[in-house]
Protein backbone atom coordinates (compact mmCIF):
# COMPACT_ATOMS: atom_id res chain seq x y z
CA UNK A 1 0.00 0.00 0.00
CA UNK A 2 2.93 2.34 0.66
CA UNK A 3 3.93 2.50 -2.99
CA UNK A 4 0.34 3.21 -4.02
CA UNK A 5 0.21 6.14 -1.58
CA UNK A 6 3.62 7.55 -2.53
CA UNK A 7 2.92 7.28 -6.26
CA UNK A 8 -0.75 8.31 -6.05
CA UNK A 9 -1.79 5.14 -7.87
CA UNK A 10 -4.96 5.33 -9.86
CA UNK A 11 -7.04 4.07 -12.74
CA UNK A 12 -10.51 4.39 -14.25
CA UNK A 13 -10.96 7.99 -13.12
CA UNK A 14 -9.90 7.60 -9.51
CA UNK A 15 -6.71 7.77 -7.51
CA UNK A 16 -5.36 7.39 -3.99
CA UNK A 17 -5.59 11.15 -3.36
CA UNK A 18 -9.35 10.97 -3.78
CA UNK A 19 -9.89 8.42 -1.02
CA UNK A 20 -6.95 8.81 1.36
CA UNK A 21 -7.68 10.29 4.77
CA UNK A 22 -4.31 10.10 6.52
CA UNK A 23 -1.02 8.21 6.59
CA UNK A 24 1.33 7.16 9.36
CA UNK A 25 4.92 7.67 8.23
CA UNK A 26 8.36 7.06 9.63
CA UNK A 27 10.17 10.34 9.04
CA UNK A 28 13.82 10.88 8.17
CA UNK A 29 14.45 11.80 11.81
CA UNK A 30 13.09 8.43 13.01
CA UNK A 31 9.84 9.88 14.37
CA UNK A 32 6.54 8.14 13.61
CA UNK A 33 3.93 10.76 12.73
CA UNK A 34 0.48 10.88 11.17
CA UNK A 35 0.10 13.12 8.13
CA UNK A 36 -3.20 14.24 6.54
CA UNK A 37 -3.94 13.82 2.84
CA UNK A 38 -3.10 17.48 2.13
CA UNK A 39 0.45 17.08 3.44
CA UNK A 40 1.29 14.80 0.50
CA UNK A 41 0.67 17.48 -2.17
CA UNK A 42 -0.60 14.80 -4.55
CA UNK A 43 -0.29 15.20 -8.32
CA UNK A 44 -0.61 12.82 -11.27
CA UNK A 45 1.25 9.66 -10.21
CA UNK A 46 3.26 11.52 -7.60
CA UNK A 47 3.39 13.17 -4.21
CA UNK A 48 5.77 15.22 -2.14
CA UNK A 49 7.67 12.01 -1.33
CA UNK A 50 7.87 10.81 -4.92
CA UNK A 51 9.47 13.10 -7.41
CA UNK A 52 12.76 14.57 -8.43
CA UNK A 53 14.89 17.34 -7.03
CA UNK A 54 13.10 20.00 -5.02
CA UNK A 55 9.72 18.29 -5.46
CA UNK A 56 10.73 15.41 -3.23
CA UNK A 57 10.88 15.12 0.55
CA UNK A 58 13.26 12.19 1.01
CA UNK A 59 13.53 9.66 3.78
CA UNK A 60 9.87 8.91 4.53
CA UNK A 61 8.46 5.39 4.85
CA UNK A 62 4.71 4.76 4.77
CA UNK A 63 3.72 2.54 7.70
CA UNK A 64 -0.09 2.68 7.58
CA UNK A 65 -2.87 4.43 5.68
CA UNK A 66 -6.48 5.29 6.49
CA UNK A 67 -9.01 5.65 3.71
CA UNK A 68 -12.44 7.24 3.57
CA UNK A 69 -14.46 5.01 1.28
CA UNK A 70 -18.07 5.51 0.23
CA UNK A 71 -20.66 2.76 0.72
CA UNK A 72 -22.34 1.44 -2.38
CA UNK A 73 -24.70 -1.18 -3.67
CA UNK A 74 -22.86 -4.53 -3.36
CA UNK A 75 -24.24 -5.91 -6.64
CA UNK A 76 -23.22 -2.79 -8.56
CA UNK A 77 -19.76 -2.81 -6.99
CA UNK A 78 -19.20 -6.48 -7.84
CA UNK A 79 -20.42 -5.88 -11.42
CA UNK A 80 -18.08 -2.89 -11.83
CA UNK A 81 -15.14 -4.83 -10.40
CA UNK A 82 -15.87 -7.68 -12.83
CA UNK A 83 -15.95 -5.25 -15.78
CA UNK A 84 -12.61 -3.75 -14.78
CA UNK A 85 -10.99 -7.17 -14.27
CA UNK A 86 -12.19 -8.32 -17.70
CA UNK A 87 -10.94 -5.11 -19.32
CA UNK A 88 -7.52 -5.56 -17.72
CA UNK A 89 -7.38 -9.27 -18.57
CA UNK A 90 -7.79 -8.49 -22.26
CA UNK A 91 -5.48 -5.45 -22.39
CA UNK A 92 -2.75 -5.96 -19.80
CA UNK A 93 -0.21 -8.78 -19.88
CA UNK A 94 -0.11 -11.37 -17.13
CA UNK A 95 3.13 -12.40 -15.50
CA UNK A 96 6.15 -10.52 -14.25
CA UNK A 97 5.62 -6.91 -15.32
CA UNK A 98 6.35 -3.56 -13.71
CA UNK A 99 2.84 -2.30 -14.39
CA UNK A 100 2.75 1.01 -16.23
CA UNK A 101 6.37 1.98 -16.78
CA UNK A 102 5.81 5.58 -17.91
CA UNK A 103 3.31 8.27 -17.00
CA UNK A 104 0.94 9.25 -19.78
CA UNK A 105 2.14 12.52 -21.33
CA UNK A 106 -0.42 15.32 -21.74
CA UNK A 107 -2.79 14.56 -24.61
CA UNK A 108 -1.50 11.07 -25.33
CA UNK A 109 -0.76 7.64 -23.88
CA UNK A 110 2.73 6.30 -23.26
CA UNK A 111 1.80 2.81 -24.45
CA UNK A 112 0.41 4.15 -27.73
CA UNK A 113 3.59 6.17 -28.42
CA UNK A 114 5.81 3.17 -27.65
CA UNK A 115 3.72 0.98 -29.96
CA UNK A 116 3.74 3.61 -32.74
CA UNK A 117 7.53 3.73 -32.41
CA UNK A 118 7.52 0.04 -33.41
CA UNK A 119 8.68 -1.23 -30.03
CA UNK A 120 5.94 -3.72 -29.18
CA UNK A 121 7.81 -6.96 -28.36
CA UNK A 122 11.24 -5.25 -28.42
CA UNK A 123 13.69 -7.01 -26.14
CA UNK A 124 17.00 -6.34 -24.44
CA UNK A 125 18.38 -9.37 -22.63
CA UNK A 126 15.56 -10.82 -20.54
CA UNK A 127 13.51 -7.61 -20.51
CA UNK A 128 10.80 -7.15 -23.12
CA UNK A 129 8.13 -4.61 -24.00
CA UNK A 130 4.82 -6.46 -23.94
CA UNK A 131 3.21 -7.53 -27.20
CA UNK A 132 -0.17 -6.73 -25.62
CA UNK A 133 0.47 -3.24 -24.19
CA UNK A 134 3.42 -0.99 -24.99
CA UNK A 135 3.68 0.55 -21.53
CA UNK A 136 4.18 -2.80 -19.81
CA UNK A 137 7.77 -4.00 -19.58
CA UNK A 138 8.18 -7.67 -18.73
CA UNK A 139 10.73 -10.02 -17.25
CA UNK A 140 10.81 -13.01 -19.60
CA UNK A 141 12.49 -15.07 -16.89
CA UNK A 142 16.07 -13.92 -16.69
CA UNK A 143 16.04 -10.11 -16.91
CA UNK A 144 18.64 -8.20 -14.97
CA UNK A 145 18.19 -4.70 -13.60
CA UNK A 146 20.64 -3.55 -16.28
CA UNK A 147 18.43 -5.13 -19.00
CA UNK A 148 15.37 -3.31 -17.67
CA UNK A 149 17.18 0.01 -17.39
CA UNK A 150 18.58 -0.33 -20.93
CA UNK A 151 15.10 -1.12 -22.29
CA UNK A 152 13.62 1.90 -20.50
CA UNK A 153 16.36 4.16 -21.85
CA UNK A 154 15.93 2.80 -25.39
CA UNK A 155 12.14 3.23 -25.37
CA UNK A 156 12.43 6.79 -24.04
CA UNK A 157 15.02 7.69 -26.66
CA UNK A 158 12.97 6.22 -29.53
CA UNK A 159 9.77 7.99 -28.50
CA UNK A 160 11.70 11.26 -28.11
CA UNK A 161 13.41 10.81 -31.49
CA UNK A 162 10.24 9.91 -33.39
CA UNK A 163 7.64 12.11 -31.71
CA UNK A 164 9.54 14.72 -29.68
CA UNK A 165 7.84 13.52 -26.49
CA UNK A 166 9.86 13.03 -23.31
CA UNK A 167 8.41 10.10 -21.38
CA UNK A 168 8.56 10.38 -17.59
CA UNK A 169 8.87 7.28 -15.42
CA UNK A 170 5.85 6.21 -13.41
CA UNK A 171 7.84 3.51 -11.65
CA UNK A 172 10.41 4.33 -8.99
CA UNK A 173 13.97 3.17 -9.65
CA UNK A 174 15.70 2.08 -6.46
CA UNK A 175 19.46 1.76 -6.15
CA UNK A 176 20.31 3.55 -9.39
CA UNK A 177 21.73 6.83 -8.10
CA UNK A 178 23.88 7.19 -11.22
CA UNK A 179 20.98 6.55 -13.63
CA UNK A 180 20.44 9.15 -16.35
CA UNK A 181 16.70 8.65 -15.90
Amino acid sequence: MGGAVVGNAGAFGGDIAGVLHSVTVLGPDGAVVERPNEWFEFRYRGSRIKGAGEQRSRGYVVLAATFGLQPGDPESLVARASEILEWRRTRHPAGATMGSTFKNPPGSHAGYLIEQAGLRGYRIGGAQISELHGNFFMNTGNATAADVLALIEYARAEVKRRFGVELELEIELVGWSDSPL
